[in-house]
């Protein structure tokens, strides 16, 4: 794997790896008071929009390693 591409792998799994955690510590918060709520969704919601984006870099770069041929 050359550089550019283990660089973008590397932000994908950063991006998962921030992200899930970041899910869990917002599904903890919902189950509190109404303003509470709304900030864990809040937090909910980010961390699955960076989980999507690290999912997608890694799949990008998982397809232009194993499909697209160099």
């Amino acid at each position: 794997m050359d550089d550019k591409r283990l660089i973008i792998w590397t932000m994908g799994v950063v991006l998962i790896a921030v992200g899930l955690p970041l899910f869990c510590i917002a599904r903890y918060f919902i189950a509190a008071e109404d303003k509470k709520k709304q900030k864990a969704s809040d937090i909910k919601n980010l961390s699955i929009l960076w989980m999507a984006v690290g999912v997608l870099i890694y799949i990008g770069v998982l397809i232009s390693r194993f499909i697209v041929k160099p």
